[in-house]
């Protein structure tokens, strides 16, 4: 709507009874009575005319905007610096209609307005806030106060201020604009938000809470306490608390009723939320669902329980175990122990009698019956108490760690020592060709020697065992890097690549790999292997070309 028409309210202010019509206001000169003229000196006017030139002067330039109207709401009179503010010459403002200035949707609250403001009581004062429709000023909103100036009630006018609040409409709206945006953003996020005022009192609660619970936000905000578990509410309420007159963050985990009637474990944050300037203004906090992992929790707590009561169940049976095998090992080496004696004062008997020592050394097709019998007899009874010796071994390294007992051992001539000892012990059933190539200079070994002889021992025996009568067998030692490396190679003899994953395993014997019917209890090769380890070393076996060799390295 353009200044110069005039406005619809303009018309319907006039037309309103309440509203008392007066003529157009005019400027007139009045002249002074000429005894006052008189009586004023020519100082005395001039300091008068500098006076309202400079109240004239502070009046149109005051940073407001100051109208003037009268009762129909026409413009009276304005300043100069308000008129710019707005866009407009006083010119083009005065005998104008005030609510062109105004936006169309604001117009008629304004004419309501002015109608309570002429009945109200004389000398009120009215302040309004109203959105401007002024297309050249960048005042968009004013903070219109407004008042009577009662100059008889024929000659009443309104006295109208303009400021500009425009920055702070725009600020507002932003605030506001920022706090939906925020809104939304907290009603879509997947977890639990809730705001408490200083209070204490909660007053927010996000859309996820609400759907949590299924009970509306109004309920909530005086009643969350009551969903949650009544084993947990006293120590929520008071950790609350507690926090809440510290001023400190806290977390809670507890229960809280689902929508589905099930409390569900949830872990609930609060933190102490304060203005820029510091006062505290309240809590803002998160919770989360956590019913999975303390569920997690609780199965881990009980599959400990139950891994602890397994394991005293193991300790339990390793001490009866090794009860047993203590027992075992006296029971059955007694007895062994007093028929390798019989069998030895049988064989100086038989000997005395039938010259068993004779009889032994003709082949075995030869042999009288007594002896084959006494053969018999001695190598199973040796037999059996290679087995229980073993077996027992086996069971004691894989039950107990006793600390080694080292000793330094120099390699050349230990080696020596216990292969011709061998010998002596093994002269009738072991006829093979016993070699050694050990390398000169070889540095002392730091070991246990009674396992290394036992190591030894059982591979000297197992290649005997494996190996056509009059085949080679070699005993190698060399250094290498940081270690020693021992090796015995027997010739004959070689085992299957398919089998050699297995050859270490207790009680496995290789098929059809004893063609001399030694026989053997399948534990030597387990027990080497344990030994082995025992000792910090490996052990390694190669086979093909006819040929088997076990390799041992132990750490210098």
């Amino acid at each position: 709507m353009s200044l110069n028409q005039p406005s619809s309210w303009h018309h319907s202010c006039q037309e309103q009874h309440n509203i008392v019509p007066v003529p157009p206001a005019r400027l007139e000169l009045v002249p002074e009575r000429a005894s006052d003229v008189e009586l004023c000196t020519a100082e005395i006017w001039r300091r008068t005319q500098e006076e309202l030139f400079w109240y004239r002067n502070l009046y149109e330039n005051i940073p407001c905007v100051y109208l003037t109207l009268d009762r129909t709401g026409i413009i009276l009179s304005v300043n100069k610096l308000g008129a710019n503010s707005l866009g407009y010459s006083p010119e083009e403002l005065i005998q104008k209609p005030v609510f062109n200035l105004f936006a169309q949707s604001e117009q008629q609250r304004l004419f309501h307005a002015l109608m309570g403001l002429f009945k109200g009581a004389p000398e009120s004062e009215a302040n309004w806030e109203f959105r401007l429709n002024c297309p050249a000023s960048k005042m968009q909103w004013a903070k219109v106060v407004a008042r009577i100036l009662d100059s008889g009630k024929d000659n009443q006018q309104i006295l109208m201020l303009f400021e500009d609040i425009t920055a702070e409409k725009i600020f507002d709206r932003g605030c506001q604009e920022n706090e939906h945006h925020l809104h939304v953003i907290a009603n879509t996020l997947p977890v639990m938000l809730w705001v408490a005022g200083c209070e204490g009192v909660c007053n927010f609660l996000n859309q996820s809470w609400i759907d949590f619970t299924g009970i509306s936000k109004q309920q909530q905000e005086f009643s969350w306490l009551e969903q949650v578990h009544p084993e947990d509410k006293d120590f929520c309420k008071q950790t609350f608390e507690s926090a809440f007159n510290k001023r400190a963050k806290f977390h809670i985990e507890h229960r809280l009723k689902h929508i589905d009637g099930e409390y569900r474990w949830i872990l609930n944050t609060g933190v102490p939320w304060f203005t820029s300037s510091g006062n505290f203004i309240g809590y803002i906090g998160s919770a989360i669902d956590i019913t999975e992992r303390k569920l997690a929790e609780i199965s881990l707590k009980e599959s400990q329980k139950a891994a602890q009561k397994q394991l005293e169940e193991i300790e339990k049976f390793n001490r009866l175990k090794d009860e047993f095998l203590s027992t075992v090992s006296h029971e059955l080496r007694t007895p062994l122990t007093n028929m390798k004696m019989a069998i030895q004062m049988m064989g100086i008997a038989l000997d005395k009698e039938h010259n068993l020592l004779l009889e032994m050394a003709k082949p075995y097709a030869e042999r009288s019956k007594f002896a084959r019998y006494f053969q018999i007899l001695n190598n199973e009874c040796e037999r059996e108490i290679n087995l229980i010796n073993n077996f027992l071994d086996l069971q004691r390294l894989d039950t107990t760690t006793k600390p080694l007992v080292l000793e330094k051992i120099q390699v050349n001539e230990w080696l020596e020592r216990v292969v011709e000892l061998y010998k002596a012990r093994n002269r009738n059933s072991c006829k093979h060709n016993l070699n050694l190539k050990i390398a000169s200079n070889l540095p002392p070994l730091l070991c246990d020697p009674f396992s290394l002889e036992r190591i030894l021992i059982e591979l000297l025996t197992n290649a005997c065992k494996f190996s056509p009568p009059d085949a080679e067998i070699i005993v190698a030692a060399q250094a290498k890097f940081n270690s020693i490396q021992l090796q015995v190679s027997n010739y004959g003899v070689e085992i299957p690549a398919s089998e050699l994953p297995r050859i270490f395993e207790k009680f496995y014997r290789i098929p059809s790999n004893d063609p001399w019917k030694q026989g053997g209890t399948g534990l030597g090769l387990a027990l080497v292997q344990k030994l082995t380890k025992y000792l910090g070393g490996t052990i390694e076996v190669q086979s093909g070309s006819n040929c088997t060799c076990l390799t041992v390295q132990l750490p210098l």
